[in-house]
């Protein structure tokens, strides 16, 4: 019986372990970064839906609402990665996102998604037209 709740408690700590590594790795990755500029393009939006709140709201909105979604949303996720990634892997992508040019991949990420966003947008706008005309050429 000992010998079973000292398993439990190892595979417990390392479990809690597994997890404050995978909040780490969902930190130094930029994933941090993106929710950022998520919630800045919903206050801009709001911003515009409710011009008379005062700036003290954004923060308090941002605290008290968007914080603790992000944190909720973190703590979905955790399965999601360990579903995929065993520890030994996170511990090694944390190592790879330290390093310099990690850093650099964390830094561009954001601008990098923005420009593919609108590039990709325009692509599949022009090839949607390419599809229908294919599409009426042969008769549909």
């Amino acid at each position: 019986m000992i010998g079973f709740l000292l398993v439990a408690n190892v595979t417990k700590a390392q479990t809690s372990d597994f997890d404050r590594d995978l909040v780490k790795l969902m930190s130094v990755n930029g994933s941090s970064e993106t929710y950022n500029m998520v919630y800045d393009q919903l206050t801009a939006q709001l911003k515009q839906a409710k011009p008379g709140a005062p700036d003290s709201v954004w923060s308090d909105l941002k605290r008290e609402v968007y914080d603790k979604e992000v944190n909720d949303l973190t703590k979905q996720l955790v399965p999601l990665y360990k579903k995929h990634f065993t520890h030994e892997d996170v511990k090694e992508l944390i190592s790879f996102y330290e390093s310099p040019i990690g850093k650099k991949l964390t830094a561009k990420t954001p601008l990098l998604t923005q420009e593919s966003m609108q590039l990709s947008q325009t692509w599949g706008m022009n090839l949607m037209s390419k599809l229908y005309n294919w599409m009426a050429e042969k008769g549909y």
